[in-house]
């Protein structure tokens, strides 16, 4: 799950106390701590992001598909590329080496060949096909990177899939991306559709030219919404502590400096954008003799299908009492998902209509018993 906060009026940050504590280190099942301060992300932490060295991304002026060309041949009719890193001034006048490129491998190659000292690199753009992709080396909000017309002699422009225009390009400001991901009483949006979708003009689609391994749409998501673990605890706090009580419409930060009462903080999914959901566990239907003889179907929802698998179930009755764990129940060749749970009739010989109960219980919580039908 990732939670961002959603108000502007918050007289300090969130402190969610009832996560893990850093100290608390249960392998591989738990993180070495979760506990933390949230708060609205701030422009200096957007742009540290993008500054990084290792994961941050400057501005890409991005070609288009030339896989269709090689190889290709670079004479002086064609060897030329006009760059810059500033908004306005002088062009770098660079000369691609003349030779034949069989590959966009070798033909990169020897374009960053050519780059060098520029203050920009070259790199297979993100898409379909084969493009050429030439990033700035100064990352951040403040990046640009330009190049020149073929009219004005920037006549490798042709080759490398730039088109005849001059073009220039720049990232969107850390505003930007807090205004499109997460805007005050609005809805969070961490997706990387999102991410890459934030800017304008010079910047469209800013990030969507980042190669992906590079990580930094994670790492914006990252500084928006941290992301939590979905730990027994992580959704114990959000079905009963302090992440539901945040994201309570009632919730009220001082009502005494005339506050108005409503949710503090958003919880979406991992994906940035699906509104995150558990439930506690409601037991609504136990069908004995289904879907065979002697079988047991349980239908309600929050009943488990979770990855740590703590769901268990308490079977009891004149001819029988046991606690079945999900292990068992699988191992048997029956299911658990948060909607139906199969139980073998293997593991519950004794059981009768009517006269036997179920139960159900997900970590500490544990539904009404349900007599079988």
């Amino acid at each position: 799950m990732r939670i961002g906060v959603i108000r502007g009026d918050l007289p300090g940050p969130i402190h969610l106390v009832d996560l893990e504590t850093v100290s608390q280190y249960n392998p591989p099942t738990e993180p070495k701590g979760q506990e933390l301060y949230i708060g609205r992300p701030t422009t200096t932490e957007i742009e540290g992001v993008l500054a990084n060295s290792t994961s941050g991304a400057g501005a890409v002026i991005q070609g288009s598909d030339i896989s269709g060309n090689f190889s290709i041949t670079i004479t002086g009719s064609n060897d030329t590329l006009r760059v810059r890193t500033t908004a306005a001034g002088s062009f770098t006048v660079v000369t691609i080496v003349h030779a034949v490129y069989a590959s966009i491998t070798t033909f990169l190659a020897a374009i960053n060949v050519a780059l060098a000292g520029t203050g920009i690199t070259a790199y297979q753009g993100t898409g379909t096909g084969q493009r050429v992709s030439i990033e700035s080396l100064t990352k951040g909000v403040n990046s640009i990177v330009g190049i020149d017309s073929v009219g004005n002699g920037a006549t490798g422009n042709t080759p490398l899939g730039f088109g005849s225009s001059a073009i220039q390009r720049t990232m969107p400001s850390a505003a930007t991306f807090i205004t499109a991901l997460n805007p005050i009483n609005g809805t969070l949006d961490v997706s990387t559709a999102t991410i890459n979708a934030v800017g304008a003009s010079t910047a469209t689609n800013a990030l969507s030219l980042i190669p992906t391994a590079r990580g930094t749409t994670g790492k914006v998501a990252d500084a928006v919404a941290p992301k939590l673990a979905e730990t027994a605890v992580a959704i114990d706090s959000y079905l009963v502590g302090m992440i539901s009580e945040y994201r309570n419409a009632a919730f009220n930060p001082d009502s005494r400096s005339g506050l108005p009462s409503a949710a503090a903080i958003s919880v979406v999914a991992d994906d940035g954008v699906t509104p995150f959901a558990a439930g506690l566990p409601v037991l609504s239907v136990a069908d004995l003799n289904t879907p065979s003889t002697g079988a047991l179907t349980l239908t309600g929802t929050g009943l488990g299908g979770f990855d740590n698998k703590e769901t268990k179930i308490r079977v009891a009755g004149p001819g029988i009492n046991k606690t079945l764990h999900q292990k068992a129940i699988e191992a048997a060749g029956g299911s658990v998902s948060a909607t139906s749970i199969v139980v073998p009739a293997s593991l519950i010989p004794g059981a009768t209509l009517t006269t036997t109960t179920a139960r159900v219980q997900v970590r500490q919580r544990a539904t009404a018993a349900v007599a079988m039908t």
